[in-house]
Protein backbone atom coordinates (compact mmCIF):
# COMPACT_ATOMS: atom_id res chain seq x y z
CA UNK A 1 0.00 0.00 0.00
CA UNK A 2 2.79 2.41 0.84
CA UNK A 3 4.92 1.84 -2.26
CA UNK A 4 2.54 3.53 -4.76
CA UNK A 5 2.40 6.56 -2.46
CA UNK A 6 6.19 6.72 -2.26
CA UNK A 7 6.55 6.44 -6.04
CA UNK A 8 3.80 8.97 -6.74
CA UNK A 9 5.27 11.48 -4.28
CA UNK A 10 8.70 11.16 -5.92
CA UNK A 11 7.24 11.56 -9.39
CA UNK A 12 5.21 14.62 -8.45
CA UNK A 13 7.87 16.03 -6.11
CA UNK A 14 5.41 16.29 -3.21
CA UNK A 15 5.66 15.26 0.48
CA UNK A 16 4.87 11.69 1.46
CA UNK A 17 3.41 10.92 4.89
CA UNK A 18 3.11 7.42 6.35
CA UNK A 19 0.98 6.22 9.30
CA UNK A 20 2.39 3.04 10.86
CA UNK A 21 -0.19 0.94 12.72
CA UNK A 22 1.71 -2.36 12.42
CA UNK A 23 5.44 -2.94 12.40
CA UNK A 24 6.82 -4.84 9.44
CA UNK A 25 8.39 -7.34 9.04
CA UNK A 26 7.70 -8.25 12.71
CA UNK A 27 3.94 -8.40 12.19
CA UNK A 28 4.33 -10.69 9.18
CA UNK A 29 6.40 -13.15 11.21
CA UNK A 30 3.90 -13.35 14.06
CA UNK A 31 0.63 -13.33 12.10
CA UNK A 32 1.68 -15.61 9.22
CA UNK A 33 4.30 -17.73 10.97
CA UNK A 34 6.78 -17.09 8.13
CA UNK A 35 10.35 -17.39 9.44
CA UNK A 36 12.30 -17.76 6.18
CA UNK A 37 15.21 -15.32 6.47
CA UNK A 38 15.17 -14.51 2.76
CA UNK A 39 11.49 -13.57 2.76
CA UNK A 40 11.72 -11.60 6.00
CA UNK A 41 14.93 -9.96 4.82
CA UNK A 42 13.31 -8.88 1.55
CA UNK A 43 10.34 -7.39 3.42
CA UNK A 44 12.76 -5.60 5.76
CA UNK A 45 14.57 -4.03 2.79
CA UNK A 46 11.25 -2.88 1.35
CA UNK A 47 10.30 -1.32 4.71
CA UNK A 48 13.64 0.51 4.93
CA UNK A 49 13.15 1.75 1.35
CA UNK A 50 9.70 3.14 2.23
CA UNK A 51 10.83 4.74 5.49
CA UNK A 52 13.81 6.42 3.83
CA UNK A 53 11.60 8.03 1.19
CA UNK A 54 8.86 9.35 3.46
CA UNK A 55 8.78 13.00 4.50
CA UNK A 56 7.23 12.19 7.87
CA UNK A 57 6.30 8.96 9.64
CA UNK A 58 3.59 8.78 12.28
CA UNK A 59 3.28 5.76 14.61
CA UNK A 60 0.55 4.57 16.96
CA UNK A 61 2.76 4.02 20.02
CA UNK A 62 5.91 5.40 21.62
CA UNK A 63 7.47 1.94 21.30
CA UNK A 64 6.74 1.91 17.57
CA UNK A 65 8.55 5.24 17.26
CA UNK A 66 11.62 3.78 18.97
CA UNK A 67 11.54 0.66 16.79
CA UNK A 68 11.37 2.73 13.59
CA UNK A 69 14.27 4.90 14.79
CA UNK A 70 16.27 1.73 15.45
CA UNK A 71 16.01 0.96 11.73
CA UNK A 72 18.12 4.05 11.09
CA UNK A 73 15.33 6.61 10.63
CA UNK A 74 16.11 10.08 12.01
CA UNK A 75 14.21 10.83 15.22
CA UNK A 76 12.94 14.19 13.93
CA UNK A 77 11.26 12.33 11.09
CA UNK A 78 9.12 10.09 13.35
CA UNK A 79 6.17 11.27 15.44
CA UNK A 80 3.93 9.53 17.99
CA UNK A 81 0.33 9.99 16.85
CA UNK A 82 -2.04 7.52 18.58
CA UNK A 83 -5.38 6.29 17.36
CA UNK A 84 -8.59 7.81 18.69
CA UNK A 85 -12.05 6.32 19.15
CA UNK A 86 -14.97 7.38 16.98
CA UNK A 87 -17.34 10.02 18.36
CA UNK A 88 -20.08 7.54 19.31
CA UNK A 89 -17.82 5.96 21.94
CA UNK A 90 -18.97 7.96 24.98
CA UNK A 91 -19.77 7.15 28.62
CA UNK A 92 -23.42 6.20 29.11
CA UNK A 93 -25.46 5.78 32.27
CA UNK A 94 -25.44 2.18 33.48
CA UNK A 95 -28.56 0.43 32.22
CA UNK A 96 -29.73 -2.99 31.06
CA UNK A 97 -29.37 -4.25 27.50
CA UNK A 98 -31.37 -7.05 25.85
CA UNK A 99 -28.22 -8.90 24.80
CA UNK A 100 -26.54 -8.76 28.23
CA UNK A 101 -28.06 -10.95 30.94
CA UNK A 102 -29.09 -8.92 33.96
CA UNK A 103 -28.95 -11.47 36.80
CA UNK A 104 -26.60 -9.79 39.31
CA UNK A 105 -23.53 -11.42 37.76
CA UNK A 106 -20.40 -9.31 37.31
CA UNK A 107 -20.53 -8.76 33.54
CA UNK A 108 -17.24 -8.29 31.69
CA UNK A 109 -17.43 -7.29 28.03
CA UNK A 110 -14.90 -8.24 25.35
CA UNK A 111 -15.65 -6.42 22.11
CA UNK A 112 -13.88 -6.79 18.77
CA UNK A 113 -11.94 -9.30 16.74
CA UNK A 114 -11.55 -12.83 18.09
CA UNK A 115 -8.26 -13.80 16.49
CA UNK A 116 -5.11 -15.63 17.52
CA UNK A 117 -3.25 -12.38 18.27
CA UNK A 118 -5.78 -11.47 20.95
CA UNK A 119 -4.79 -14.49 23.06
CA UNK A 120 -8.35 -14.97 24.33
CA UNK A 121 -7.67 -18.61 25.24
CA UNK A 122 -6.48 -17.15 28.54
CA UNK A 123 -10.09 -16.41 29.51
CA UNK A 124 -11.31 -20.01 29.91
CA UNK A 125 -8.11 -20.80 31.81
CA UNK A 126 -8.76 -17.93 34.22
CA UNK A 127 -12.47 -18.83 34.36
CA UNK A 128 -11.61 -22.36 35.52
CA UNK A 129 -9.42 -20.95 38.31
CA UNK A 130 -12.20 -18.58 39.34
CA UNK A 131 -14.76 -21.40 39.31
CA UNK A 132 -12.60 -23.42 41.66
CA UNK A 133 -12.64 -20.49 44.12
CA UNK A 134 -16.44 -20.79 44.44
CA UNK A 135 -16.87 -17.02 44.46
CA UNK A 136 -19.96 -15.52 46.05
CA UNK A 137 -20.71 -13.52 42.89
CA UNK A 138 -20.98 -14.99 39.42
CA UNK A 139 -18.72 -13.74 36.66
CA UNK A 140 -19.76 -13.70 33.02
CA UNK A 141 -17.57 -12.93 30.02
CA UNK A 142 -19.62 -11.40 27.19
CA UNK A 143 -17.68 -11.76 23.93
CA UNK A 144 -19.09 -9.57 21.18
CA UNK A 145 -17.61 -10.18 17.74
CA UNK A 146 -16.24 -12.74 15.36
CA UNK A 147 -12.90 -13.95 14.06
CA UNK A 148 -10.81 -16.90 12.96
CA UNK A 149 -10.23 -18.08 16.54
CA UNK A 150 -13.88 -18.02 17.63
CA UNK A 151 -14.75 -21.67 16.94
CA UNK A 152 -11.55 -22.87 18.59
CA UNK A 153 -12.28 -20.66 21.60
CA UNK A 154 -15.79 -22.12 21.87
CA UNK A 155 -14.24 -25.59 21.93
CA UNK A 156 -11.77 -24.59 24.67
CA UNK A 157 -14.57 -23.08 26.79
CA UNK A 158 -16.54 -26.32 26.44
CA UNK A 159 -13.50 -28.48 27.19
CA UNK A 160 -12.79 -26.51 30.39
CA UNK A 161 -16.45 -26.88 31.46
CA UNK A 162 -16.87 -23.12 31.97
CA UNK A 163 -19.61 -22.50 29.39
CA UNK A 164 -21.86 -21.10 32.12
CA UNK A 165 -19.37 -18.22 32.54
CA UNK A 166 -19.38 -17.25 28.85
CA UNK A 167 -21.88 -15.54 26.59
CA UNK A 168 -20.95 -15.29 22.90
CA UNK A 169 -22.72 -12.57 20.92
CA UNK A 170 -22.50 -12.22 17.15
CA UNK A 171 -20.73 -9.21 15.66
CA UNK A 172 -22.73 -6.00 16.19
CA UNK A 173 -22.60 -2.56 14.53
CA UNK A 174 -19.82 -0.55 16.17
CA UNK A 175 -22.15 2.27 17.21
CA UNK A 176 -24.19 -0.12 19.38
CA UNK A 177 -21.21 -1.26 21.47
CA UNK A 178 -21.31 1.67 23.97
CA UNK A 179 -24.87 0.66 24.96
CA UNK A 180 -23.67 -2.90 25.58
CA UNK A 181 -20.75 -1.59 27.61
CA UNK A 182 -23.19 0.42 29.73
CA UNK A 183 -24.84 -2.87 30.74
CA UNK A 184 -21.51 -4.33 31.91
CA UNK A 185 -19.27 -3.74 34.91
CA UNK A 186 -15.85 -3.83 33.22
CA UNK A 187 -14.19 -4.32 29.82
CA UNK A 188 -11.47 -6.83 29.01
CA UNK A 189 -8.68 -6.92 26.46
CA UNK A 190 -5.75 -9.23 25.90
CA UNK A 191 -2.83 -9.80 23.57
CA UNK A 192 -0.50 -12.77 23.20
CA UNK A 193 2.86 -12.66 24.94
CA UNK A 194 5.06 -11.19 22.21
CA UNK A 195 7.66 -8.40 22.00
CA UNK A 196 5.71 -6.91 19.08
CA UNK A 197 2.39 -6.80 20.92
CA UNK A 198 4.09 -5.35 23.99
CA UNK A 199 4.80 -2.35 21.74
CA UNK A 200 1.22 -2.20 20.46
CA UNK A 201 -1.68 -0.10 21.73
CA UNK A 202 -4.79 -2.06 20.62
CA UNK A 203 -7.50 0.25 19.26
CA UNK A 204 -10.09 -1.25 21.61
CA UNK A 205 -8.21 0.27 24.56
CA UNK A 206 -9.11 3.75 23.31
CA UNK A 207 -12.72 2.64 22.74
CA UNK A 208 -13.01 1.27 26.27
CA UNK A 209 -11.48 4.39 27.78
CA UNK A 210 -13.67 6.70 25.71
CA UNK A 211 -16.72 4.89 27.13
CA UNK A 212 -15.42 5.34 30.66
CA UNK A 213 -15.11 1.61 31.37
CA UNK A 214 -13.03 0.07 34.16
CA UNK A 215 -10.47 -2.05 32.31
CA UNK A 216 -9.09 -5.53 32.91
CA UNK A 217 -6.15 -6.49 30.71
CA UNK A 218 -3.88 -9.42 30.05
CA UNK A 219 -1.12 -7.62 28.20
CA UNK A 220 2.41 -6.28 28.48
CA UNK A 221 4.21 -3.08 27.58
CA UNK A 222 2.23 -0.13 26.24
CA UNK A 223 -1.20 -1.45 27.29
CA UNK A 224 -0.19 -2.11 30.89
CA UNK A 225 1.64 1.23 31.04
CA UNK A 226 -1.45 3.17 29.97
CA UNK A 227 -3.74 1.36 32.40
CA UNK A 228 -1.25 2.00 35.20
CA UNK A 229 -0.73 5.67 34.30
CA UNK A 230 -4.45 6.33 34.01
CA UNK A 231 -5.43 4.31 37.10
CA UNK A 232 -8.30 2.96 35.01
CA UNK A 233 -8.23 -0.70 36.00
CA UNK A 234 -6.06 -3.77 36.52
CA UNK A 235 -3.53 -5.54 34.33
CA UNK A 236 -1.84 -8.93 34.44
CA UNK A 237 1.14 -10.12 32.39
CA UNK A 238 0.19 -11.54 28.99
CA UNK A 239 -0.45 -15.27 29.18
CA UNK A 240 -0.57 -15.42 33.00
CA UNK A 241 -3.99 -16.96 33.75
CA UNK A 242 -3.35 -17.20 37.48
CA UNK A 243 -2.54 -13.51 37.82
CA UNK A 244 -5.51 -12.64 35.61
CA UNK A 245 -7.83 -14.61 37.90
CA UNK A 246 -6.42 -12.73 40.90
CA UNK A 247 -7.03 -9.27 39.42
CA UNK A 248 -10.56 -10.27 38.38
CA UNK A 249 -11.19 -11.35 41.97
CA UNK A 250 -9.83 -7.99 43.10
CA UNK A 251 -11.99 -5.91 40.76
CA UNK A 252 -15.22 -7.72 41.60
CA UNK A 253 -14.58 -7.01 45.28
CA UNK A 254 -14.55 -3.26 44.66
CA UNK A 255 -17.64 -1.25 45.66
CA UNK A 256 -19.60 0.39 42.87
CA UNK A 257 -18.26 3.87 43.60
CA UNK A 258 -14.66 2.68 43.17
CA UNK A 259 -15.51 0.99 39.86
CA UNK A 260 -17.15 4.22 38.73
CA UNK A 261 -14.01 6.15 39.64
CA UNK A 262 -11.87 3.81 37.54
CA UNK A 263 -14.16 4.53 34.60
CA UNK A 264 -13.96 8.27 35.25
CA UNK A 265 -10.17 8.01 35.31
CA UNK A 266 -10.25 6.14 31.99
CA UNK A 267 -12.28 8.84 30.27
CA UNK A 268 -10.14 11.63 31.75
CA UNK A 269 -6.98 9.98 30.42
CA UNK A 270 -8.63 9.48 27.03
CA UNK A 271 -9.56 13.17 26.84
CA UNK A 272 -5.98 14.14 27.63
CA UNK A 273 -4.06 11.66 25.47
CA UNK A 274 -6.39 10.46 22.70
CA UNK A 275 -8.76 13.37 22.06
CA UNK A 276 -9.83 13.27 18.43
CA UNK A 277 -10.02 17.02 17.85
CA UNK A 278 -6.61 17.68 19.43
CA UNK A 279 -5.00 14.91 17.39
CA UNK A 280 -6.55 16.23 14.17
CA UNK A 281 -5.30 19.74 14.97
CA UNK A 282 -1.79 18.35 15.37
CA UNK A 283 -2.07 16.58 12.04
CA UNK A 284 -3.40 19.72 10.35
CA UNK A 285 -0.30 21.57 11.59
CA UNK A 286 1.95 19.05 9.81
CA UNK A 287 -0.04 19.21 6.59
CA UNK A 288 -0.25 23.01 6.74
Amino acid sequence: QALPGVWYAKRRKIPCYLYVQDLWPENVEIITGIRNKYIIGAIGKMVDYIYSRCTKIFATSVSFVRSIEERGVLSEKVEYWPQYAEDFYIPLEKKSHPMIKNDQAFNIIVAGNIGHAQGLDILPKAALLLKEKKLSRRIRFNLVGDGRFKMELLDIVDRYHVSDMFHFIDKQPANTIPEMMAACDAAFLSLIDSPLFAMTIPAKLQSYMACGMPIIASANGETSRIIHESNSGFHAPAGDAQQLALIIMEIISKPQEQLKQLGTNARAYYDKQFNKQELLKRMDAYFG
